[in-house]
Parts: structure tokens; sequence; C-alpha cells
């Protein structure tokens, strides 16, 4: 019997948190599950919790590969899923028992192609809601589905579940080797997906982790990958007629800040970059 979900996990260096994180997918209430794990290069003992973690449930499909980023080791799991859905959880987070059940039973029930929750950060001083709906709502328009997901600025993956066939059928893979490879990713199976319904109750649990790459410091290639992320987005609702706010059409090209402080940023908009001064003040005006 093929599976409900495919659940994909890319693992990177993350040993001591990975036990509590297939903990939570193992014990999840919807049993008729495959969770495919994605050794991304780790060096310290990912690989062996995993193969440890497949002996004792066979559900578990370890995966191995160069270090290639989290984009290339979900490609690498999507190839092989054989599930109904897919869902993706980080390995240092984790979920509810009944998370998959709550998304995939509304997902069947108005036959959308991608469900979404809400999303729990747990900090250091106490958790903090960052997404959360009350109710289920049910929506086709590629706008309507963007503004239910907070999208921009929120192009969280890891909150939904997508409807296999569909991720197919459009091609849907992510960007490989760079960082912020889910912002096009999630613009596009949010906008070229048919209906969507958001859960809920059940809250995908983010545990801010300060070796995480999204928490990692500023570097030249960060702010370059960034960019050409926000860039692709703003040009992809350009070129299919898609509405997002003003202020997104902004597209920070690069920034300098010292103690949290930003000094000084240059925007780009219309193909117009402006050099701003504690991002405020415009200073520059110059073509690209």
């Amino acid at each position: 019997m093929e599976p409900k979900i495919s659940i994909l996990i890319p693992v990177y260096n993350t040993a001591a948190l990975l036990p509590r994180c297939l903990k939570s997918v193992t014990g999840q209430s919807l049993r008729e599950i495959e969770i495919i794990c994605v050794d991304d290069g780790s060096a310290d003992s990912s690989y062996s919790v995993l193969q440890e973690w497949a002996r004792k449930d066979s559900r578990i499909v370890v995966l191995r590969q160069a270090n290639g980023r989290q984009g290339k080791a979900r490609n690498t799991a999507l190839a092989v899923a054989r599930g109904e859905y897919v869902g993706m959880v980080d390995s240092d987070d984790y979920i509810p028992s009944d998370y998959f059940e709550r998304l995939y039973d509304a997902a069947q029930r108005h036959k959308a192609d991608i469900a979404v929750c809400g999303i729990t950060k747990e900090k250091k001083h106490g958790d903090k809601i960052i997404v959360s709906y009350s109710r289920e709502v049910v929506e086709n328009g590629a706008d309507a589905k963007l503004r239910l997901c907070n999208c921009p600025p929120d192009f969280y993956v890891y909150n939904k579940l997508y409807r296999r066939d569909m991720l197919c059928e459009r091609a849907l893979r992510f960007d490989e080797g760079v960082q912020f490879e889910d912002v096009v990713f999630v613009m596009r199976a949010v906008c070229e997906s048919g209906p969507m319904v958001t859960v809920p109750g059940p809250a995908y649990r983010y545990v801010l982790n300060e070796g995480s790459t999204i928490n990692s410091r500023q570097t030249a290639a960060k702010q370059l990958q960034k960019y050409m992320a926000h860039r692709a987005m703003v040009d992809y609702a350009a070129a299919h007629d898609i509405s997002i706010p003003e202020k997104y059409k902004n597209v920070t090209v690069k920034q300098f800040s010292l103690a949290g402080i930003c000094l000084w940023k240059v925007k780009e908009k219309g193909g117009v970059r402006t050099l701003r001064l504690f991002d405020f003040l415009p200073v520059w005006r110059y073509k690209k």
C-alpha cells in the first residue's frame, strides 16, 4: 500500500536535536506515512542516529549525499517520495502527534492541493506564535492564497502539506546550493496549485537554533542569495499578474549593519537602485 504522506527531512549536523524530531514524526497518529531522511554531508553523528532509528522503524528511509544544502536534500527526497501528499520537517524542529492527520484530513475533505497550519517559534525565553488560523478557509485564487499565507514576506515551506501530483505536474523543485531556496518554491506552489485550505489547531514547532542556516552571520554571498530570491519572487509576480504589496517590490541589494543597527542599505525597484542611510534617508539613486 502506498503511503498517504511522504515526510521529507533534510539533516545536517543536528545529531543532538534529531531524536526529538524523529520521535515526533514516528509518533504521528496517522500511521500510513513514509519518512525520507537525507543526510546532507553531516560532519557529526547525525547519519548514525538516522541509521539507528531506521532499524527501529521500517517507515524510515535514510539517504546520504555530499553537502548541497537543504534545497538539494529536499529534491533528493522528493525524487523517491511515493505518498499522495508531501510534508516537510526540518531536523531541528518537531511536530505535535496529530499534526499530519489534521492536515491530511482537511486536504482530503476539501480536495485541496495544499493544506496550511500555524507555526510556533520556540525560544529560550518562551514561545511565540508567528502563524495562526482560527478556522478552515478554502481559497483558489493566487492572490487570496498568498494573503492567507502572508506571502510575502513569510515563505514558510514546512507548515504546509502539498499534493505530490501537483508538485510533479508543475515540475516544482528547490533551487540547489543556495540559501532562501524556499522563497520561489513556496511562491510557485501557492500560486500554481488548486484549492488551499487553512487548518486551525495544530502548529509546527519551529526551534530557534543559533547554528541554523537562517540564523548564520551575514556574508556577501548570503546577501546576494537573498537578493536573488527576492528578485525572482518579484519578477514572478509581475510576469503572472499577481498582486503583492508595493513595499515588497523594493528589493534589498545589500546592506551594512553594526551592532544590530542598519547604517546603510541599497534598495532596488523597477531597475532603479537607491542608497538609503539608516534604511530611510535616500542619498543616491542610480539605474541598475
